[in-house]
């Protein structure tokens, strides 16, 4: 055991002796967008929170009632002790926007560790294991609005892993008795997002082009309205089902989208429009150079989806179940995502 895990667990067991609560939350993937605000959010309301993460500490995280554990989710005997004491997991890690990865990283992490995570959950006394999925496993909505039960049809290794690991959970779910919690969040933006600023910041140096029409449809949600979700999920007891997708307010066109993001960092609306041939082109240009390089391309061919797949969404069963009630519109939240200085983005 290293020093920071033996340092962890003498906190743990001090409280103990205090009296204090128990270690209350688990979060895996807490240095991502979502992790830190969701680790932020249950400080805050007074929970202990053991964030886990490969990555180092950011300093959004460096906040009272925050244990940071730096471990690889893959390696159990790492992070099993911290499990001690809490009543929910919060699993968030992923392989996610790491297009160079091969499938076997995405595999080992989105399924496998998921798994594994839930089996050490359910040995060491975990009352509810919330799942963060993605509304990617439906892929390409044909009917739009979808509700749960629309086809799954996952276009790329993320979204097929992701499908993979939910199916893996409920099969360890019925097995074990774990009381299992899934949320498929739509398109997530928000302070700290790299892709809400990338997005941000392509449009405000005119640098931004549409593959398409732009008239396909993206459902945003703003991060806040997710963090409530996860949490009602890790709080209600529910009889309806386990599995609820988490979308914003409304869905809105990808021009709607962008030209939103143009007013908001006060420049005109983009006009350029790249035939799709020159796209995929381009993304195979930069996927090789982001192989070649060790870093994520800028643009890849899986960018595609953003500028041609229809995302709408129903939320009735997550507003029916969970009590979900998105508050915060696009541009409302492209505002705070522009002011907020916890997270300052960079234009």
């Amino acid at each position: 055991m290293d020093m920071r895990s033996a340092s962890l667990r003498g906190d743990l067991r001090e409280r103990r002796v205090r009296g204090a609560d128990d270690v209350k939350s688990f979060v895996t993937g807490a240095a991502g967008f979502l992790g830190a605000h969701l680790c932020r959010r249950l400080a805050r309301d007074g929970h202990d929170v053991i964030a886990l993460d490969c990555r180092a500490r950011p300093l959004p995280l460096a906040v009272d009632g925050i244990q940071y554990l730096q471990a690889d989710l893959r390696a159990a005997d790492s992070w099993r002790h911290a499990l001690d004491g809490a009543a929910t997991v919060f699993h968030l890690a992923s392989v996610h926007l790491q297009v160079t990865a091969p499938e076997s990283e995405y595999r080992s992490v989105n399924v496998d560790a998921a798994v594994s995570l839930a089996e050490v959950c359910r040995q060491s006394g975990v009352r509810r294991f919330v799942h963060t999925s993605t509304v990617g496993i439906y892929g390409h909505v044909q009917a739009p609005p979808a509700n749960e039960d629309a086809p799954r049809n996952p276009t790329n290794t993320y979204e097929r892993t992701k499908l993979e690991g939910e199916l893996a959970l409920e099969r360890t779910a019925e097995r074990s008795g774990l009381d299992l919690r899934i949320l498929r969040p739509a398109w997530i933006f928000g302070p700290g997002c790299p892709r809400t600023a990338k997005l941000l910041r392509s449009v405000k140096k005119r640098q931004f082009f549409f593959v398409g029409s732009g008239r396909n449809q993206r459902h945003p949600v703003y991060v806040d309205d997710v963090v409530d979700a996860l949490i009602s999920a890790a709080r209600v007891d529910v009889a309806h089902r386990r599995d609820h997708i988490i979308a914003g307010p409304s869905a809105m066109t990808l021009r709607e989208v962008v030209n939103a993001c143009a007013v908001a960092v006060a420049v005109p609306a983009p006009r350029l429009q790249l035939p799709r041939p020159a796209a995929l082109l381009l993304g195979g240009i930069a996927e090789l150079g982001g192989r070649v390089l060790g870093r994520n391309p800028p643009f890849s061919r899986r960018s595609l989806a953003f500028f041609e797949n229809d995302n709408a969404f129903d939320c009735a069963a997550a507003r029916r179940d969970l009590g979900f009630s998105p508050r915060v519109e696009f541009a409302d939240g492209l505002r705070r995502t522009l002011s907020d200085s916890t997270w300052p983005l960079v234009l």
